[in-house]
């Protein structure tokens, strides 16, 4: 560009030229279009597009339109996308990425049983490595030139060209075109598209990769022969580096230093594929995980209360908050947990262990005094607790504090949602009440599980070390002590494990 063309454009940028400048500059670019080899798409004096550019898009449309029937199709994009990634991926990922399919890993959940979890995580962390290869990223860049392909494709080609001949029906290209002239100004949306999309100019053995996959997912028969592929991309290189579009646009808008700029494709199809297949192991490992879970629960629960009724509260209950879920509201994500809690305390904590806990802790010659203090204190700070549990449950009843208020929204939740926002939060205050007690109980019960734990190993000892009057102890019972503490011990151990499944599943509710 000549000194003084470039300074006015340079004004025009800075605001300081006025319209004489524009006017210049936009006389130089029809000049240059004049000069240009596809001069003949533009008819200067009438302001307007030759009927020629309309046969130009014409060609182009004709060649890809079998691609573009082909490649609109989205079932078959999914078919291109995996075609592609195994076209790139060595011989142990494929054999992973079989043994992570979801036929394969049901079968396999059957035969490996407790195995399962440990065998697909190993095989997910060994495909996460197998990507880490450099054929990979080659895979990316391959998709990317389909992506440009389709992006090229399903340009509106129909729509242009009925500018030239409204009569024109899109992929007929039986009846011949009768295009006329158009108004310049009509043409600027869809050159400014067309130059977005327009395919970059790859290596033919890059676009020999890209067709073999095409004809892969079309049955083995070609969308559309290679070499007429390479010929297009050549005319429309040749029509790129003319700069024709781009000047036409400046003229149709007036404005002469208008850039168009290309819309590039940066897909990451292995991250997105890996990523995906990453989700969806993890989903099977969430159920399993889940599932045994909910069946080590059941044997906690029965190693602990055998055939007890373990629903002791009125309000916060499972039952109850099942009904707030159905209505798609929070529930009340530790009740089972809580009524868990008030039985053990209810049944064991004020009856067979406080027996022995009054016994060893009144009785009891420690030589330890400060771990007799601990065991006390949590001892009875789980005694204490059932006041707080009951008041959390009667806040839910009619007369409580928080059950009018949420009975009064639920009343008007179909037709207000708010309330739904109302209500939940309620439930939440509840909820994290609910944990905070489960959780200073837990506490409580561990310190007293480990000194029974203490306990009887010192019961067991021939030198006693901990208790030092373990035999008039076991005079004042009417049955053995060890067994019994056998029995307390096991028991606190099983239930904290039990709060701890119970209270591990409502957090994780929270988080999702």
């Amino acid at each position: 560009m000549p000194d003084d063309i470039l300074n006015k454009v340079i004004h025009l940028i800075s605001r300081d030229g006025d319209a004489s400048d524009k006017d210049i500059l936009i006389k130089q670019t029809v000049k240059e279009v004049s000069q240009n080899k596809y001069a003949r798409f533009y008819r200067a004096r009438q302001f307007e597009a030759d009927p020629s550019l309309g046969m130009f898009f014409f060609s182009v449309y004709k060649i890809v339109y079998p691609l573009q029937v082909f490649l609109k199709d989205p079932v078959r994009d999914a078919r291109i996308r995996q075609v592609t990634l195994e076209a790139f991926l060595d011989k142990p990922t494929m054999e992973l990425v079989k043994r992570l399919s979801p036929q394969e890993v049901e079968a396999r959940r059957e035969i490996l049983g407790d195995n399962f979890a440990k065998e697909l995580e190993e095989d997910l962390a060994a495909l996460q490595s197998g990507f880490d290869s450099p054929k990979i990223v080659t895979a990316d860049k391959c998709y990317n030139m389909i992506t440009s392909m389709r992006q090229f494709a399903l340009f509106k080609f129909g729509s242009l060209l009925r500018k030239f001949d409204s009569d024109f029906k899109d992929g007929d290209f039986v009846s011949l075109p009768k295009f006329g002239p158009v108004d310049i100004n009509l043409m600027m949306p869809d050159l400014a598209a067309f130059l977005s999309v327009l395919p970059a100019q790859e290596k033919i053995e890059d676009w020999k990769t890209v067709f073999e996959i095409l004809k892969y997912c079309k049955g083995g028969t070609d969308v559309i022969p290679l070499t007429q592929w390479n010929s297009l991309l050549v005319s429309l290189n040749d029509v790129r580096q003319s700069r024709i579009l781009e000047l036409l646009g400046r003229i149709a808008t007036s404005n002469p230093i208008l850039e168009f700029k290309a819309v590039v494709p940066h897909e990451t199809l292995s991250a997105t594929w890996l990523d995906q297949k990453t989700a969806e192991v993890r989903e099977v490992l969430n159920g399993f995980a889940e599932n045994q879970r909910i069946n080590r629960i059941g044997v906690l629960e029965q190693e602990v209360f055998g055939s007890l009724a373990t629903t002791r509260l009125s309000y916060y209950t499972v039952d109850r908050g099942r009904i707030l879920r159905d209505k798609g509201l929070e529930e009340y994500d530790y009740a089972q947990a809580l009524n868990f809690l008030l039985t053990f305390i209810e049944e064991f904590m004020t009856k067979d262990i406080y027996e022995l806990c009054d016994l060893i802790l009144v009785r009891g010659q420690w030589t330890n005094v400060p771990a007799s203090r601990d065991m006390s204190e949590a001892f009875h700070k789980i005694l204490e607790m059932p006041p707080e549990i009951h008041e959390l449950d009667e806040s839910l009843a009619e007369a409580g504090s928080n059950g009018p208020r949420i009975r009064g929204a639920m009343l008007r939740v179909d037709r207000d949602k708010s309330q739904a926002r109302y209500i939940n939060s309620i439930i939440t205050g509840i909820n994290e009440e609910a944990l905070n007690i489960i959780n200073k109980a837990v506490s409580s019960l561990i310190v007293v599980g480990k000194h029974f734990k203490l306990l009887l190993d010192d019961s067991e000892r021939k030198s006693f070390e901990l208790i030092m009057n373990w035999k008039e102890l076991v005079g004042v019972l009417r049955t053995p002590i060890t067994p019994r503490l056998a029995t307390a011990y096991k028991r606190l151990n099983f239930f904290v494990q039990l709060m701890g499944l119970e209270i591990r599943q409502g957090e994780e509710e929270e988080e999702e």
